[in-house]
């Protein structure tokens, strides 16, 4: 794979090996501009669906270590692997969920992110 494909990020994220060699097969046929110009794009339309996280935490009074956990889920992580990566108990992490729940008066993870991207 050319240098600046690989340069975008676009290939960063977490991929399936199969897809990410499906990918690789792809960028190949296309010339170096045209996958640096789909990258800046998808970069773009990511920015533009992120939920503003600063103003659903102060509309619900969420702490600075619950709105991180806040984060972490919209990224696809469980609250371990949160627990894990930010390197606090699991026991922690899980009373950062249960008072996020309390304060956004959301009943369950789903509700809470549902919440979070209707607020945008």
């Amino acid at each position: 794979m050319p240098g600046l494909v690989r340069d975008t990020g676009l290939l960063d994220l977490d991929y399936h090996p199969s897809e990410l060699a499906r990918m690789n097969k792809i960028f190949e046929h296309l010339p170096d501009q045209t996958v640096l110009d789909l990258s800046r794009r998808l970069g773009s339309l990511m920015a533009e669906k992120l939920p503003d996280f600063k103003a659903f935490s102060d509309k619900y009074g969420i702490s600075p270590a619950e709105q991180r956990l806040l984060e972490s889920l919209v990224e696809g992580l469980t609250v371990v692997a949160h627990s894990e990566m930010a390197g606090i108990s699991v026991n922690t992490a899980r009373t950062h969920m249960r008072r996020l729940l309390e304060k956004t008066g959301s009943n369950g993870q789903l509700d809470l992110l549902r919440k979070l991207h209707q607020a945008v």
